[in-house]
């Protein structure tokens, strides 16, 4: 027994000598470190420092929120390289009084940059009404202008600009320009520097309000209920809608009014008209 009892110890000092154990062993291995990102480089083998970039990067959910840029270009149709409009329009004056008139004339337009200036004449045509005609059977007179000629100066700036595709087909794509402009207007009348010596008529020529003999030459084409209103110059403002075709024509209705800017000047109660007007063009 006691023999038995030495060969088991033996036994067992040999086992742990040769580093043998007991204990289970796992069938999983050891998770491996991942290695390390390699950096960025050019084409040059420059390293890209990416904690500089980041400060500059944006996501693109910002960026679909933001406008970018002043206003987006075309893409059927690029106003901004014609070398020149040409355009016909006609308007409808409400000049806050009875008479009625109606301008017809046309405008060249030039493109400069983001802007388009705008030189155009135009005829305006008047005749009385109704109401006019029993104003002129009482003493009372109401602010007017006999028919004339008008001169615009105007400087047009895009505020939004896109493509639209027609309701229907047969019409092709279009350009639209939505504009802001401001300039002024200038009028003269047949025979009103009648009975002026030479100095005094370019001096009349260009002032801001008609002198008497003016006032007194435009006698013949003052209509009945009519007081001639005096103001030369007018300032303007408004909005157009520009429609641009891929060939290269145009349709533009726009809303103008005129501010009482000079009519402390020129002594005027016309302030605040509107001029509704529609144009029709080509671009060159």
């Amino acid at each position: 027994m006691i023999r038995e009892a030495l060969l088991a110890a033996l036994l067992a000092g040999s086992v742990a000598v040769a580093g043998v154990s007991d204990a289970p062993v796992s069938d999983v291995a050891p998770e491996a470190e991942a290695p390390a990102e390699s950096p960025k480089t050019t084409a040059t083998g420059a390293v890209i420092d990416e904690s500089t970039l980041q400060a500059h990067r944006t996501p693109f959910e910002v960026l679909s929120e933001r406008m970018i840029g002043t206003a987006s270009r075309a893409v059927r149709y690029d106003w901004r390289k014609a070398n020149v409009q040409l355009e016909l329009h006609g308007s409808q004056l409400l000049e806050l009084n009875n008479f009625n008139s109606l301008r017809f004339g046309g405008a060249l337009r030039v493109p400069v940059g983001s802007l388009l200036v705008e030189l155009g004449a135009s005829w305006v045509f008047l005749w009385g009404s109704d109401a006019s005609n029993k104003l002129s059977l009482t003493p009372y007179r109401q602010a007017g202008r006999p028919r004339r000629l008008e001169v615009d100066l105007l400087l047009s700036y895009p505020l939004a600009e896109g493509v639209t595709t027609p309701r229907f087909s047969f019409i092709p794509p279009t350009e639209l320009v939505f504009m802001v402009s401001a300039g002024l207007r200038a009028r003269w009348y047949a025979h009103e520097l009648d009975k002026m010596k030479t100095e005094q008529a370019m001096g009349a020529l260009f002032a801001p309000r008609l002198f008497d003999q003016a006032v007194s030459n435009l006698e013949y084409a003052r209509l009945p209920g009519m007081e001639i209103d005096r103001s030369r110059y007018d300032l303007l403002v408004g909005f157009s809608l520009v429609v641009y075709f891929q060939n290269g024509a145009f349709l533009a209705p726009r809303v103008t009014v005129s501010p009482p800017v000079f009519s402390g000047i020129a002594q005027s109660t016309m302030g605040f008209w509107f001029d509704l007007q529609m144009a029709l063009g080509w671009s060159f």
